[in-house]
């Protein structure tokens, strides 16, 4: 009727009308991301997934800031172990520091072959020439200097007497071998390209000599006890990065040159070479998990420890429905 009184029915649809709700939905403060710690080597191929989800937002998604803090293997494992970090890319030395009873375990693989090369000084002709001369590694007995004792064994060469490990940091080692600090090194692709265009010589690609689970995520058993939830959202984000890697070879190219500090040429060569050694979804074969655990834990002078202790693919298994 004209001029009654607006009926209760319509004064609540004045007040919830589209724009107020919009309002007041724009007014609600936005959820503080959870702030966590990821340990790395260094930028590398190897880590590339946590990268990615880094600048493609998949950690933001997940409501993860997330910090990548480069540290050295030992510093890892015992940051790690106390729960001063929060979890590691590094799945090799995390299978080390679990099978000698530290509280981690091994929650995501992200790599199956290793993703870096033996580069030598130009008059080094043959493995067998490194017989009583240094090669730097980033950590002791963490994956790079396990692969390169795959390769010094199956040379001939005795990897605990005829080398000298020197622990040089990622993104250094082209330089001390440049200054003759160290005769060779294990460098990730990205650094071997690199150090290839400076002089020196990729002697050998470790992909060609074996398998090797490099790549992952390590984490605290506290933290996977106490928050589940935030280690299936970080796993989340390393899925769909990996899925990213596959799908999108020019937008991964772009991170690559960037992050590894690499032209447009070696992005591509690198990722081409690279791609089919990551993991599909963050799992392997058992037969392949045994095998290549076994024989690295093997070179660490670990026996009789089952893989399956060292691993907890519960909350991948759920991330993956």
């Amino acid at each position: 009727m004209r001029g009654s009184a607006p009926t209760f029915r319509s004064m609540v649809g004045m007040l919830f009308s589209l724009p107020t709700i919009c309002l007041l939905v724009a007014a609600q403060p936005a959820l503080a991301l959870e702030e966590i710690l990821i340990s790395y080597a260094g930028p590398s191929i190897t880590f590339l997934p946590a990268e990615v989800a880094r600048q493609r937002g998949f950690f933001r998604e997940q409501n993860l800031d997330v910090k990548l803090l480069l540290t050295r293997t030992e510093v890892d494992r015992a940051a790690l172990a106390s729960g001063n970090i929060h979890y590691t890319l590094r799945a090799g030395s995390t299978f080390v520091s679990a099978a000698r009873g530290l509280p981690v375990r091994i929650v995501l693989l992200g790599t199956t072959k290793p993703f870096w090369g033996l580069v030598v000084r130009q008059e080094i002709k043959s493995v067998s020439e490194l017989k009583g001369k240094s090669m730097g590694v980033p950590g002791l007995l963490g994956s790079q200097q396990i692969s390169a004792k795959f390769i010094l064994k199956q040379s001939g060469l005795d990897p605990d007497r005829d080398i000298i490990y020197r622990v040089v940091d990622t993104g250094t080692r082209i330089g001390a071998m440049l200054s003759g600090s160290i005769d060779s090194a294990m460098m990730d692709y990205g650094e071997a390209f690199r150090a290839k265009k400076m002089g020196l010589k990729l002697l050998i690609n470790a992909a060609d000599f074996h398998g090797l689970l490099a790549g992952g995520l390590g984490v605290n058993t506290g933290k996977l006890r106490d928050q589940p939830d935030q280690v299936r959202r970080v796993i989340r984000a390393m899925l769909q990065a990996l899925r990213y890697l596959r799908e999108n070879p020019e937008g991964t190219q772009q991170i690559m040159m960037s992050w590894l500090k690499l032209d447009r040429e070696m992005a591509a060569e690198i990722h081409q070479m690279a791609i089919n050694n990551y993991t599909r979804n963050g799992m392997v074969e058992d037969s392949m998990l045994n095998s290549l655990v076994t024989s690295m834990l093997a070179e660490a002078g670990i026996k009789g420890v089952a893989p399956s202790q060292l691993t907890d693919f519960t909350l991948l298994q759920q991330a993956l429905k």
